[in-house]
């Protein structure tokens, strides 16, 4: 009686939650707009705006991303470029460009002060350097069209908002890592509701590591990075204090104008992975992480559940759940086979999160950007929770 009670809870939770994902995607589809379909006229003076862009062992990545840069057609824009404690040659590559273009700022970190997580404290000190009226917080191997911030500042502008959030596009790296990127640009679609970030009446907010673009006035509302000096999962955080603090947000699709390699190895996706699993999805604790990543393969499995016992349709559910993956991943035009091979991308990304459980908690915290992190620390100052 029991196995058939659950049984049907896990029937019910499955159904809606691939319900819950084809509502959320289809209105993310209709309501988010895309950067470059956006306008590039703007205000006949426009807002100076600093990049402040944080990189740690970026290597050749950084100068391609940085060109790209160099070759918008905004008019009135800094770009401080912080080497944040590289053993590479970022900190030359940045040193060159700064010599040949007097846009560019260099600035260099050698040591991380107690209290701080890496990251946070290099765009902390990059923000204390900027003199614009609007602050762009944005990794430093990210790739911008020549228009995409002429454009994001005049939607910006126009529509009246604090902060603009561009979702990147992810750039396709190899077939079986592009399943896992899949699983996770859907996901972000149905978790994140993309649709009601300008929603002032509701609560749900939004950053992005590759696109935050913030208005001066509304981050030194929130006390700049302060609050969030460890807090792992910094991009959505900040978003969060920004809508909670009263400012106005909006969000666009990057694709074809703002894009990254997220990451270039499944190795490297799963360790950078790990900050923000063991900490927003886990909350620091290794059982909290272990169930979420199990319940979370058992709910992405759902139709093959079905069809073990009504194979058709349990295999018309799986058509359907193939179908919402790719459209999904068409808006944020990512390739479309690994797309339909989702259960793959699950199966790693379950992985993942058990993974990052696990280590998490026998380490007693994380690893990120060369630095360890206790779990302690990251309770005392931990911000953002899924």
């Amino acid at each position: 009686m029991i196995l058939i009670a659950l049984l049907a809870l896990y029937f019910v939770a499955g159904l809606a939650y691939w319900v819950a994902q084809f509502v959320a995607i289809t209105r993310v589809r209709r309501a988010v707009e895309t950067l470059a379909d956006l306008p590039a006229d703007g205000p006949p003076v426009w807002p100076k705006v600093s990049q402040i862009l944080p990189a740690r062992n970026e290597g050749p990545a950084l100068e391609t991303a940085l060109l790209t840069r160099l070759a918008e057609d905004y008019p009135n824009s800094e770009l401080i470029v912080v080497d944040d404690r590289s053993t590479d040659e970022t900190g030359a590559i940045v040193d060159r460009l700064a010599a040949r273009d007097p846009r560019v700022q260099a600035m260099h970190i050698a040591d991380l002060p107690t209290g701080w997580i890496g990251k946070l404290h290099a765009m902390h000190a990059g923000a204390a350097r900027a003199t614009g009226e609007w602050l762009l917080f944005s990794d430093g191997d990210v790739r911008v069209a020549p228009s995409a911030l002429r454009r994001a500042v005049a939607y910006a502008e126009a529509r009246g908002v604090d902060h603009l959030v561009v979702v990147p596009e992810l750039l396709p790296t190899g077939f079986v890592l592009d399943t896992a990127l899949a699983v996770f640009a859907r996901t972000i679609c149905f978790a994140v509701r993309l649709e009601e970030i300008e929603d002032e009446k509701s609560k749900a907010s939004a950053g992005a590591g590759a696109f935050n673009l913030v208005r001066r006035r509304a981050f030194e509302k929130i006390g700049g990075f302060e609050r969030l000096k460890m807090e792992p999962v910094d991009d959505q955080a900040l978003g969060r204090l920004l809508k909670a603090s009263g400012a106005r947000a909006t969000v666009v699709n990057g694709r074809g104008a703002v894009s990254v390699v997220f990451y270039r190895t499944l190795w490297a996706a799963a360790v950078g992975a790990e900050r923000g699993i063991f900490t927003a999805m886990g909350r620091c604790s290794m059982w909290r992480t272990i169930a979420a990543g199990l319940l979370f393969l058992a709910l992405e499995l759902f139709p093959f559940a079905v069809m073990l016992r009504w194979f058709w349709p349990g295999a018309a559910v799986l058509g359907v759940t193939c179908a919402l993956s790719a459209s999904a991943n068409r808006w944020m035009n990512r390739p479309l086979l690994p797309s339909l091979c989702y259960p793959l991308g699950s199966v790693l990304a379950a992985f993942g999160i058990v993974r990052a459980g696990v280590l998490g908690g026998w380490r007693g915290g994380i690893y990120w950007r060369g630095t360890f992190y206790s779990t302690a620390d990251l309770r005392r100052g931990h911000v953002f929770e899924l």
